[in-house]
């Protein structure tokens, strides 16, 4: 039997190697993130150590075990690693055992090597309601870069698809525009998120914060911005035409930031849309978000990243996790419209239930991870 330890940048480079120098019939025993020596590791991105072993003998299968410990024991740096081995057990333990809110998707057992893991894969992120393109693109790739006869475990397929779902994600909640509106379907949290923002930029980064709302369809739309201008003690404009809006603007003139209420539109409501981007023009610039619930299916999001083009929005955010079983819905919104994810929320709390995230947590949520 041929054991070797290989340093690579991530998985799909170390899979590489070890088909070139070892053959497709190679298995992984062990992968763990490792620093490179000397005090110049400590500042650069660590690295994935990873074991693999060629079985020559069929008949020495059964003493894989004993092998992998002796190259273990050899190893001047046991301690360490055993340090570090606990932390990627952790790592996989919640991208692969851990069940994700609410659902019943069976996961495999830790270890386990899945006979078709493509297959399961395949069938867990439509399970998640990923748009089907989406999903053929991810594990087209994935198919390529572990072909061959030899046996791929489930945790390297899980790094896999984490690695490659988070390149295809975008953040940024960094402010462009002074003023900063909100667009999106009727019921998807709009006035909320709002309120939870103005909070965070007026009591926590002690910006002044001016609010306007030309939303004077909702009944009582107005009086639940009211009552949260009131209790933050922030100006607050409604606007209930384009002509008062230019002196609206002017009354917030002294403040940084000004955030832009607005009415729920259905997306086959050309008429009110129209109106809704009349508005927004005489706003520009801005900082356009549009605002769609997790809860929402693939179907519908395309239809509705679609429909409200034409009010140009250049952020997203992603409310209502705390409602939702799956989450296949943000990886959608942001692969359909190609534009940064500014903000999550994950409860009706004002200002707590508002998250900013990474691509890598945003990644974790397709696993239940938090």
């Amino acid at each position: 039997m041929k054991i070797r330890k290989y340093l690579a940048g991530d998985i799909s480079e170390g899979l590489q190697r070890i088909k070139k120098e070892l053959g497709p019939d190679a298995i992984i025993l062990q992968t763990r993130p490792v620093r490179r020596k000397g005090l110049r590791g400590y500042f650069t991105p660590r690295q994935l150590e990873i074991i693999a072993a060629l079985d020559t003998n069929r008949e020495e299968k059964a003493g894989l075990g004993e092998a992998l410990t002796q190259v273990l024991v050899e190893d001047k740096r046991t301690e360490k690693m055993k340090e570090e081995l606990l932390e990627l057990k952790s790592m996989v333990s919640r991208l692969t055992e851990s069940s994700p809110p609410r659902t019943d998707f069976p996961f495999p057992a830790d270890g386990a090597v899945i006979k078709k893991p493509i297959m399961y894969w395949r069938r867990y992120l439509e399970h998640q309601d990923l748009d089907a393109v989406l999903l053929h693109e991810l594990l087209s790739e994935i198919e390529k870069e572990t072909a061959g006869p030899g046996r791929v475990s489930q945790t390297v397929v899980a790094q896999l698809l984490q690695t490659k779902t988070v390149r295809r994600l975008r953040c940024d909640a960094t402010k462009k525009y002074r003023t900063q509106i909100f667009v999106g379907p009727t019921g998807v949290g709009k006035t909320t998120t709002l309120a939870k923002l103005a909070a965070r930029f007026a009591l926590d980064e002690q910006e002044r914060v001016g609010l306007l709302t030309i939303d004077h369809y909702r009944i009582g739309a107005v009086d639940q911005l009211r009552t949260y201008a009131e209790i933050m003690d922030l100006p607050l404009e409604v606007v209930y035409s384009p002509r008062d809006l230019v002196k609206a603007m002017l009354r917030l003139e002294g403040c940084e930031r000004i955030l832009v209420d607005t009415a729920g539109r259905a997306t086959g409501n050309t008429e009110q849309m129209e109106e809704l981007s009349g508005y927004i023009e005489l706003l520009q610039p801005a900082d356009i978000y549009l605002v769609i619930s997790a809860t929402t299916r693939q179907q519908d999001i395309r239809l509705i990243t679609e429909c409200f083009n034409r009010l140009k929005y250049n952020r997203l955010i992603v409310t209502k996790l705390d409602e939702a079983a799956v989450y296949g819905a943000v990886l959608n919104s942001i692969y359909y419209t190609n534009l940064p994810l500014a903000y999550l929320t994950n409860g009706q709390r004002v200002p707590e239930d508002l998250k900013l995230v990474n691509e890598a947590e945003l990644a974790g949520l397709l696993w239940g991870v938090s």
